[in-house]
């Protein structure tokens, strides 16, 4: 940011918003990274900030599962699984209290959003984002209220709810296809089952998964 209160982004002059974004380094620095996650993060600023620039929360980018920039700890993250592919990941909280979780129905443990190509991020983000608006603010807890509130609301109404919202709206539904159930590992099932401070209504997906 300059001296006028002004930042520079892709040499575009423009008023400093409280919308927060950041990535790893990606596939240009990184031999790990699958796709350039510090190349894209602004881009993607530069298609979210006129309509959502008002709102103080973060959005996290990285080239890869190994998530060196922590996109798990903002409000949504993104992480590379291939080139110009990207997981969500969503529910982490801006006060860093809540790591977020793949987009996994309860029931059925099928993932969505597992590969969504470079060009239909910013369509989802900006989803979320309006879900968010559009619910009646007098139903929501003071911590969702308040700047930075996004990613409680996220945890409170769970996965199941907003794959719903995503599948009912007309932008993403095409993308609303879910991929094969993960499967826990015996540990984590002995996990969830002993532990009486993992909500129901969300799967404990922070943890490492493992495919079988």
């Amino acid at each position: 940011m300059n001296d006028n209160g002004y930042s520079e982004v892709n040499n575009k002059k423009r008023k400093y918003s409280p919308l927060r974004s950041g990535s790893c380094v990606g596939k240009d620095t990184c031999r790990l990274a699958y796709t350039d996650s510090e190349k894209f993060e602004p881009h993607l600023i530069d298609i979210l900030e006129p309509r959502w620039g008002h709102m103080s929360e973060s959005i996290g980018v990285t080239g890869c599962e190994r998530q060196c920039f922590r996109p798990a700890t903002k409000t949504i993250g993104w992480i590379g699984t291939g080139f110009n592919m990207y997981m969500l990941k969503l529910g982490g909280t801006e006060d860093g209290r809540n790591q977020g979780w793949p987009l996994v129905d309860p029931d059925t443990n099928e993932i969505y959003l597992r590969n969504v190509p470079k060009k239909d991020v910013a369509m989802v983000t900006d989803a979320l984002f309006g879900f968010y608006t559009t619910t009646n603010m007098s139903s929501l807890s003071s911590y969702e209220r308040r700047q930075g509130g996004m990613g409680y609301f996220f945890r409170r109404i769970g996965p199941k709810m907003i794959i719903q919202w995503l599948k009912s709206n007309s932008k993403t539904a095409d993308l609303m296809k879910p991929l094969p159930p993960f499967s826990y590992s015996r540990q984590q099932v002995k996990q969830v089952k002993s532990s009486s401070s993992i909500s129901t209504s969300t799967p404990l997906l922070h943890k490492k998964i493992h495919r079988r």
